[in-house]
């Protein structure tokens, strides 16, 4: 009798397991869009994907954009080559994005030219302002 309930126990804990390894990969979509497959893992704050009628899909979260379309791909804005039937796009955990294996770009590509048109843009306010100060100071 004991043992009898010992193997039904056991038999719970593997019931169990199994029932919390795929709500732990649930994060992950993964599907065939237009010939190309995808493996995404979604960001748990927000994110979306939208597939397009005309084959496009796009992932999109805060700080990751990416954007399969007319056999083109865009990371945050920036071209990272192209992708077609039978490919494998992968956004990883760490927000890498891959296709087939390779690396095209991740969460920061696009950054370094965003944050070059923010001092940009700073450097001309900066200067805009200094300039009225002189302005005000001269002239009164």
């Amino acid at each position: 009798m004991f043992h009898h309930s010992y193997a039904k126990f056991g038999l719970l804990i593997v019931i169990t397991l199994t029932m919390l390894v795929p709500s732990c990969s649930s994060l992950t979509w993964t599907g065939t869009h237009d010939g190309v497959r995808y493996s995404i893992h979604r960001d748990k704050r927000t994110h979306a994907i939208v597939k397009g009628e005309n084959g496009s899909l796009m992932y999109d979260s805060p700080e990751l954009v990416v954007l399969s379309e007319a056999g083109s791909l865009v990371i945050n804005g920036q071209a990272s080559g192209t992708v077609g039937e039978g490919d494998l796009v992968e956004v990883t955990e760490l927000g890498t994005v891959l296709v087939n294996g390779q690396r095209r770009g991740d969460k920061l590509t696009g950054h370094a030219e965003m944050q070059q048109r923010i001092n940009q843009a700073k450097s001309m306010i900066q200067t805009h302002s200094n300039a009225e100060l002189e302005y005000k100071a001269n002239n009164g």
